[in-house]
């Protein structure tokens, strides 16, 4: 990347370090021209049409355009952008680079879950032509057009590019830098090629602040470059740096100019460090707040993934507040204690993670591949599209490129090695492994061009070493690791459908999939007792059903099935809630008060137990009571829509349309959206003789999600009785 070598037109291929390249064209020959520049059209089109057609698929399905945990907290916090500003309030917790694309992308296309899909699918397909062009250039145009259909058809690749997650952007962006590292084989690197090639590391250093790791390789590129004087590789380093910085700096004086801390990039370190060593650690993620939920730390400012850091959890059970930085030291403490206390454990951790990077399963956290496989049908080739194919031959390409003398195969090596030295501290998941992909591709074509060699008999001395890596990179990929078995996958996906299906208000199939996965329990399909997260798990089931039986008119029957769920789970805010209200309209109200009386210690209970009392003072007819109690719940936790919307109702009800105006302001702030924000709307107009406004919003709420949810069903109703009264 860094230092001229020279090359000519008619020169014979050079012999390498770890042995000679096959008998072709001069790589100065095979870059140019030919066939290469249709094939790569054609790759883009195969891939961006393969993409769309999963994406169609998809939509027909429970699992079309949900969003789930971390989705809907991008959603959500794109949204806030858009409404609040571009600077936010909050430091960020998760990385802000997918959410502020998503705000542009939403303000573009507009706030359509399958158009920013088919935005991504885009850069998806754009990511497979980058991958095949740089194969190419390390390889032959064969070798690269390979590579092209392996990335076109790489399930996962496929996957998050349906997913609204940041991996379908960092893949992009990954799959960017390598080829520009790539393409940069041979050429003397400027200051300003080195500083684009610190940018984009800094690009996606705000998506995982741990590819930060990766201006090491870089910087040893171009200190290498002997042919040039000392000095001028070290204002080489310097503009890469300066490159990061452009990105890096003004990220970090954000965060100083909300939070009054000098936070580089998120304080989400401490958590993640917890999460992967702990005494219930596997080495992929498991929860560490027990039964109790995340919840926001500070419930009127949504930006930023404050919902997820834990710091709420920490107020009541530490007994104390936390800064953004101070949560992150005492996840941190926690987590060296545990190294500290039991280091045979962490160093078996720390092993067990490495094995799990390199293995043929995937480890899903957000969404299970094998759910959308099922639903939606096949997301790319069988076996050639999965890590079982992939993994080996890439393995074995890290041996191989570190034997060459090209720049470029030995970044590849870097890249690998940082990226997952920067995940091994943590936890291992579908997607912090899917990060190492771009170049485990790249070298699989280093790989498949030593196999071709070999078979040809030149050189005979590098085919014995070619195979030994293989066989090695297989042996890795084939570890006999623990996995989900079939039977707890099908309960899972079982137990997930029933929850998408109550979602859309298709109670009836969330019935028979809910009584899939209960009969499924049966058997050993269910989580073991002590598996961490297990409780959990359960307790989600038994709870979705309990719901569903509610909204089919089986009250009676749900009752048991939440108290199940609560002896699960005793410190989810939400099964608490919803046992009280069952409690509530059983009759059984010193039960009920019980249970409210003990959800304020919960994290996210503050909120539910004021809203729970304020349906109990509405249904009594005392409104002003029921208006007070609802103010409060929204003000403690602005994400229950729910209480947003009786709020509103209230209001509405007693004729106070101006305060019912900004509540619904304040709602759409707090992340009421859609359906249910646009029902509310035209309730508020109505009321207010908006025919034309009433109309409008009435005109965006979809009837599914009417037949999901009686509340909005009745809202409707009233905002057309109000628009049937008035005059034309």
């Amino acid at each position: 990347m860094v230092g001229k070598r020279a090359r000519g037109r008619g020169t014979a291929p050079s012999t390498r370090q770890g042995g000679p390249r096959p008998a072709e064209a001069p790589r100065a020959a095979r870059s140019r021209g030919g066939w290469w520049p249709p094939a790569g059209a054609l790759l883009f089109l195969v891939a961006l049409l393969w993409r769309l057609d999963f994406l169609n698929r998809l939509s027909l399905t429970p699992l079309g355009g949900s969003l789930v945990h971390d989705a809907q907290l991008y959603w959500n916090w794109s949204g806030f952008l858009r409404t609040h500003g571009l600077l936010g309030t909050n430091p960020f917790f998760l990385g802000p680079l997918y959410p502020y694309v998503l705000a542009a992308l939403r303000s573009l296309v507009g706030d359509s879950v399958p158009h920013v899909l088919v935005v991504q699918a885009t850069w998806g397909a754009l990511a497979v032509v980058l991958l095949a062009d740089a194969a190419r250039r390390l390889t032959t145009r064969w070798l690269g057009l390979a590579v092209g259909l392996l990335a076109a058809f790489y399930e996962m690749s496929v996957f998050f590019d349906s997913q609204v997650l940041m991996e379908s952007l960092l893949f992009f962006l990954e799959s960017l830098l390598l080829w520009l590292v790539v393409r940069a084989e041979g050429a003397r690197a400027g200051a300003g090629r080195l500083a684009l090639l610190g940018f984009l590391v800094g690009l996606i250093a705000e998506g995982r602040a741990t590819s930060a790791l990766l201006l090491a390789p870089l910087a040893l590129l171009a200190l290498a470059d002997t042919a040039r004087p000392a000095r001028a590789r070290l204002g080489a380093v310097a503009a890469l740096a300066a490159g990061f910085l452009l990105v890096a700096a003004p990220v970090a004086v954000r965060n100083r100019v909300v939070s009054g801390e000098w936070i580089p990039f998120t304080y989400n370190f401490g958590f993640n460090l917890r999460v992967g060593n702990n005494p219930q650690a596997t080495g992929g993620f498991v929860w560490i707040t027990g039964s109790h939920q995340l919840g926001p730390s500070d419930p009127d400012r949504l930006d930023g993934g404050v919902e997820a850091d834990g710091r709420d959890f920490l107020r009541l059970t530490a007994g104390r507040s936390f800064g953004a930085s101070a949560s992150s030291a005492y996840w941190s403490a926690r987590a060296w204690e545990f190294v500290r206390r039991q280091p045979a454990r962490a160093a078996g951790l720390a092993l067990t993670k490495l094995a799990m990077l390199a293995n043929r399963r995937e480890y899903p956290q957000i969404e299970n591949v094998d759910e959308f496989r099922e639903v939606a049908g096949p997301l790319g080739l069988p076996v050639v599209g999965t890590f079982a194919f992939l993994g080996p031959l890439g393995l074995a390409g890290l041996w191989l490129a570190g034997r060459r003398a090209e720049r470029a195969g030995r970044f590849l090596v870097g890249y690998v090695v940082v990226m997952a030295l920067g995940i091994v501290p943590f936890f291992v998941t579908d997607r912090y492994r899917h990060h190492l992909v771009p170049a485990l591709m790249l070298l699989a074509a280093l790989t498949l061009e030593a196999l071709v060699a070999a078979a040809r008999r030149r050189p005979a001395s590098l085919r014995l070493p070619t195979v030994a890596a293989l066989l090695a990179g297989l042996a890795l990929t084939w570890l006999p690791l623990r996995g989900i078995s079939h039977g707890r996958s099908e309960w899972g996906i079982a137990s997930d459908l029933g929850a998408r299906l109550a979602e859309r208000g298709d109670y009836a199939g969330a019935e028979r999939e809910y009584a899939r996965a209960l009969r499924l329990e049966q058997g050993a399909a269910r989580p073991a007792a002590a598996a961490p997260g297990a409780a959990l798990e359960r307790a989600a089931l038994y709870a979705g059903y309990a719901g569903t039986l509610v909204q089919l008119g089986r009250a009676a029957e749900a009752r048991p099935w939440l108290e199940r769920a609560a002896e699960l789970a005793p410190d989810d805010a939400g099964i608490s809630g919803a046992l009280a209200d069952a409690y509530a309209r059983a009759g059984r109200a010193a039960q009920a008060d019980s249970i409210r009386g003990r959800m304020p210690a919960l994290v996210g209970g503050e909120g539910r137990a004021l809203a729970s009392r304020g349906w109990q003072a509405a249904r009594a007819g005392r409104f002003a009571e029921a208006e007070s109690l609802f103010a409060r719940a929204v003000a403690r936790e602005p994400d229950l829509g729910e209480a947003w919307g009786a709020l509103i109702r209230v209001q509405v009800q007693q004729g106070e349309l101006p305060a019912a105006r900004r509540s619904l302001e304040r709602a759409r702030a707090g992340g009421l959206g859609g359906s249910a924000f646009a029902a509310h709307e035209a309730l508020v107009r109505a009321a207010g003789g908006d025919r034309e406004g009433a109309e409008r919003a009435l005109s965006g709420v979809r009837a599914q999600d009417l037949a999901a949810d009686p509340t909005l069903a009745d809202a409707v109703r009233v905002a057309r009785q109000l628009l049937a009264r008035s005059p034309h």
